[in-house]
């Protein structure tokens, strides 16, 4: 096998190899890079918060969940009579209540909006701003617990749209926004509250993936077919010599 592949056929047969696996080695590198350069920019496009009515039009009475945890914008009105505390949430490492108001929407929807947390309902920072604003935050699915605990002079146990739409008396976006923040801001507001639910990774491209691996897997079944060339071609250099 040595003899062959030194010899003027096998020299110009491992030239061509060497070709074939560089230019593997590239193709395979270069469909890696696009695998991650796609996840970077699905990654991106995820991250960006997008108006809530784009992502729940009117009419929607659930809360799909390729969109639980998306950022989100919502525009409108904050409305002093809609809004609950939400009992026994943690604040600042004690027991404290979570503040949620109704935003109308320029459709006539109102999205319920988790201002944040206080020590109680009573607290500065409250009361709602007057005028128009505009939120930002994190979409949530409503709150499964306690939905039997009835609702009572505006404190609740959980956050969930339908009973808050019957409450209000008015449509309800399923779900509900997790603030992080708003514009214009106000002062003393509610402690912005961690969003517990966020969105997931978004899809792995498994096509440009294996792409990638195909070409490297060329070049490897490139050395195999080499190497069964030598070994065929010095079979039959000895046979021809015998």
């Amino acid at each position: 096998m040595l003899r062959v592949a030194l010899s003027g056929r096998g020299i110009v047969a491992a030239l061509v190899l060497l070709l074939l696996i560089a230019a593997a080695i590239v193709l395979g590198r270069w469909q890696w890079d696009r695998t991650q350069d796609i996840l970077a920019a699905e990654r991106a496009s995820a991250s960006q918060a997008i108006p809530v009515e784009e992502v729940l039009p009117a009419g929607s009475a659930e809360l799909p969940n390729e969109i639980i945890g998306r950022p989100v914008t919502a525009s409108g009105e904050f409305v002093s009579s809609m809004q609950v505390a939400v009992s026994n949430r943690e604040h600042q490492g004690g027991l404290g209540v979570w503040i949620v108001t109704g935003l109308q929407l320029a459709d006539g929807r109102v999205v319920a909006v988790l201002r944040g947390s206080l020590p109680t309902s009573d607290s500065p920072g409250a009361e709602p701003p007057a005028g128009a604003v505009t939120v930002s935050g994190v979409l949530q699915p409503d709150e499964q617990f306690y939905t039997d605990a009835a609702v009572a002079d505006g404190v609740v146990a959980s956050i969930a749209s339908g009973r808050l739409a019957s409450a209000w008396g008015v449509e309800v976006v399923p779900g509900y926004i997790a603030l992080t923040a708003q514009a214009p801001s106000s002062s003393p507001a509610p402690v912005p509250v961690l969003a517990t639910a966020q969105t997931g990774d978004v899809a792995f491209p498994l096509q440009n993936f294996f792409y990638a691996f195909q070409w490297w897997f060329f070049a490897i079944f490139a050395v195999v077919l080499y190497a069964r060339w030598l070994w065929l071609e010095s079979v039959r250099d000895d046979e021809v010599s015998a």
